[in-house]
């Protein structure tokens, strides 16, 4: 960028970075980009970094774009890993940290709007202090945010009982690539949710929330992949009244057992709580509803050969929901590798991954027990631990590829799309909205907006 167009660029927006190493940091995103990868997309690093700090400065970002083709790639916090927050067009990054307000809280609606840049934790903790809590939020919850969970879309904790996040927003307010300010509510939102950014700059989400709760919780153990399946299908059989279904694998439970103890100022804190290497799904639901739960469970327990685990597993599981980043002590680098994959054919799908990955493949899932489809779907979010540094990363990456297979092949799909799996829209989102996107985003041609790939706002 030309030093006339960056002094342009600075009389519409007050923080605004050219810095070069900023502009390398804003270049990637929570998976390294596969050497093999890089050739065929060229540099890819922005000529600056904006922040802009109200709607207005997004409103006047996008008429700049548009006056000197510039393209924009709008940015959460990156907690993705399929390149979707990737300036492949270079053009401007545009960082939502600042916009990070609540703007109004309806108790009786039970509803909260928002800027995007907020984070899940900070949302939360501002809703406990009213009485009430989320829905549901991502397994990223610390530092992952609202904008980019709906411009990625997705399911977490409390999708057993809330479903998508899509299904929980009410509204979102659009800054658009022409510069217009839209609220998009009901079948539009169709235009914003999972759409990585391309329809426009999210500026404020109105979400449903719900009275905050007491968690009461269950750990359950079960061997083998097909089991586990007939565990869960049990246990929404009985239809229990249960807010989140979260697990892990047998892997990862390996894994937790190995890493050491968190330190404080050269002490251990805490002690150590020995899993079994076994799948682990935690129930949480709300503590008046403990009766319920308890009654039920024999009876499934016994179907099922399954075996209810010790409360202090159940609480180090729900304690620790959020240090997925363990497993980066197998390896420096991690292949993402997420997947949705009907319920019915989970114990099917879980084998053949074990089969054909030959990479350690640490797994932690949701289950939802209406997904998409209308039937009980489940959410893997899965890392293989690698080296970037190393040659043999190009193909550790190419194993995301063979999961996804796997679960097409069960009647699954990839759970996002990003760059690298933009090819997969039509099973992400289906072939109809993919046609209503390309219809909307046409009528801004040519924008800063349409010089854009699959670049996105990512969690």
């Amino acid at each position: 960028m030309d030093t006339q167009l960056q002094e342009s660029l600075q009389t519409v927006i007050e923080r605004i970075n050219f810095d070069r190493v900023e502009r390398k940091l804003y270049s990637h995103d929570i998976a390294a980009m596969p050497g093999m990868v890089k050739p065929l997309l060229g540099p890819v690093m922005s000529d600056a970094v904006a922040q802009p700090q109200t709607e207005t400065e997004l409103i006047q970002l996008v008429q700049w774009a548009n006056q000197h083709q510039v393209p924009l790639t709008p940015r959460g916090k990156a907690s993705s890993g399929y390149g979707g927050v990737l300036p492949i067009k270079n053009g401007v990054v545009v960082d939502f940290y600042f916009l990070k307000s609540v703007l109004k809280l309806d108790h009786a609606a039970q509803t909260v709007t928002v800027q995007p840049g907020i984070t899940w934790e900070q949302l939360d903790r501002y809703l406990q202090s009213q009485g009430l809590t989320l829905r549901l939020y991502p397994s990223s919850y610390p530092s992952s945010t609202v904008g980019g969970w709906l411009a990625q879309g997705g399911a977490g904790f409390g999708s057993f009982e809330y479903g998508y996040f899509r299904q929980n927003v009410v509204s979102a307010r659009v800054v658009l690539p022409n510069g217009e300010v839209r609220t998009f509510s009901g079948a539009e939102l169709d235009l914003i949710s999972d759409a990585e950014g391309i329809t426009g700059l999210i500026s404020e989400v109105t979400l449903r929330v719900q009275p905050n709760f007491p968690v009461d919780l269950v750990s359950i153990g079960v061997k083998d992949a097909l089991s586990f399946q007939k565990l869960i299908e049990a246990l929404i059989a009985a239809q229990l009244p249960l807010w989140s279904m979260m697990f892990i694998n047998p892997k990862m439970a390996e894994l937790k057992n190995q890493a050491p103890l968190q330190e404080h100022w050269g002490h251990t804190v805490g002690h150590k709580v020995e899993l079994p290497s076994s799948y682990i799904l935690t129930l949480a639901f709300r503590q008046k509803d403990r009766p319920a739960v308890d009654a039920a469970l024999p009876a499934i327990l016994s179907a099922t050969q399954a075996q209810v685990l010790s409360d202090e597993i159940a609480h180090h599981e729900w304690d620790f929901r959020f240090k997925l980043m363990l497993v980066k002590r197998l390896g420096p680098s991690l292949v993402p590798s997420e997947v949705v994959v009907p319920l019915e054919n989970l114990g099917q799908a879980l084998q053949e991954i074990g089969q054909k990955v030959g990479q350690p493949l640490v797994k932690e899932g949701v289950v939802l027990r209406q997904g998409a489809s209308g039937k009980p779907e489940v959410v893997i979010l899965g890392f293989i631990p690698s080296d970037q540094r190393k040659f043999s990363y190009n193909f550790v990456f190419a194993l995301a590829l063979t999961v996804i297979r796997i679960a097409e092949k069960y009647g699954g799909r990839a759970y996002s799309t990003g760059l690298y799996f933009s090819s997969k829209a039509n099973q992400v989102l289906g072939k109809e909205r993919v046609q209503r996107l390309q219809q909307f985003n046409s009528r801004w041609i040519p924008t800063a907006f349409s010089t854009l790939a699959k670049s996105s706002t990512a969690r």
